[in-house]
């Protein structure tokens, strides 16, 4: 009897924290929630529970603290997500009691889908090490740090998915890097420059030198030198990831393509709006015309297929 209440216990606090995951990925307002509903209940729970510990990720970075004490309490997160993913349980979150209290309903539903879906506890310890690039990061220096930040911020949640959609993770693992990529470079042009008026550039530091873009302009939102041409060869490297990820469509199950489509047809619209006017880059963050976002959803959201 004693175990059979145990058992209840548990399954109740299983259903909480996957309500509570679901209500942070409701409150965020995020294109990927919307996105959620086209999976299946199970899958879309698991995204809902990946969706929450990238959010707790970011949010503990912007607490307030000294970057050393920033990357302290990622580390001591990481610390906790390998403690409870194996062993079923955490300690006290270096953000105090109060974090604790919330962060105890994060961890069940996140361990039921890294388990459930054989999610590599280094991948999800991958995403935190993205969150640490942005603590006292300036610029990137070189395409392989470039490379590596995109795998850490985007390319982790490409993985992730492809367990949680239960596609061959082995097969598509290098085109679902591709499509973090492309999403990723995709957000460093979109945003470059509200990148600037927090004081960083995502675009390598080698290439702007090679294109003859300095610094000190770039921060001005004025630069100098062939800024264009390194606007466009971005561009391009971005939409050729985005061709070479359109392969992992072809090996989900019904629901997982209709939000692996949306997501992808999305992201790829902001890379065409900046590809039509790249100018506009340093006037003001580009979107999606409303008409089209529209079209995307109404398209989606119809029997699967």
């Amino acid at each position: 009897m004693a175990m059979a209440g145990k058992g209840i216990s548990l399954m109740m606090d299983l259903t909480a924290s996957y309500e509570y995951c679901a209500t942070i990925a409701r409150e965020s307002g995020s294109n990927f929630y919307r996105s959620f509903s086209l999976l299946e209940p199970q899958r879309r729970e698991a995204m809902e529970a990946l969706y929450a510990f990238a959010r707790w990720s970011d949010d503990l970075s912007d607490l307030p603290g000294e970057a050393d004490e920033k990357r302290a309490r990622l580390e001591h997160w990481q610390a906790e997500l390998e403690r409870y993913c194996h062993a079923g349980h955490a300690s006290e979150v270096a953000a105090g009691q109060d974090t604790k209290t919330h962060v105890d309903l994060l961890w069940p539903a996140l361990r039921d889908t890294q388990l459930r879906y054989h999610i590599p506890v280094e991948v999800l310890s991958d995403l935190v090490e993205g969150v640490k690039f942005d603590i006292d990061m300036v610029q990137l220096r070189d395409r392989i740090e470039l490379e590596r930040y995109c795998y850490c911020v985007a390319g982790t949640v490409g993985l992730a998915c492809l367990h949680i959609w239960e596609a061959p993770v082995d097969r598509l693992r290098n085109v679902a890097i591709d499509c973090g990529y492309a999403f990723q470079i995709t957000n460093i042009l979109r945003d470059v420059l509200e990148d600037t008026r927090r004081q960083r550039i995502y675009l390598p530091e080698a290439d702007l030198n090679a294109y003859g873009c300095d610094k000190t302009s770039w921060m001005r939102a004025e630069p100098a030198g062939d800024w264009l041409g390194l606007v466009r060869t971005y561009i391009a490297d971005a939409d050729a990831a985005y061709q070479r990820s359109w392969e992992i469509h072809t090996h989900l199950p019904p629901d997982a393509k209709k939000m692996f489509s949306l997501m992808w047809r999305s992201y790829h619209a902001i890379l065409e709006e900046i590809q039509r006017q790249p100018e506009t880059i340093w006037k003001r963050r580009l979107s999606v015309p409303l008409w089209k976002k529209a079209k995307l959803f109404l398209t989606h959201f119809g029997p699967l297929s």
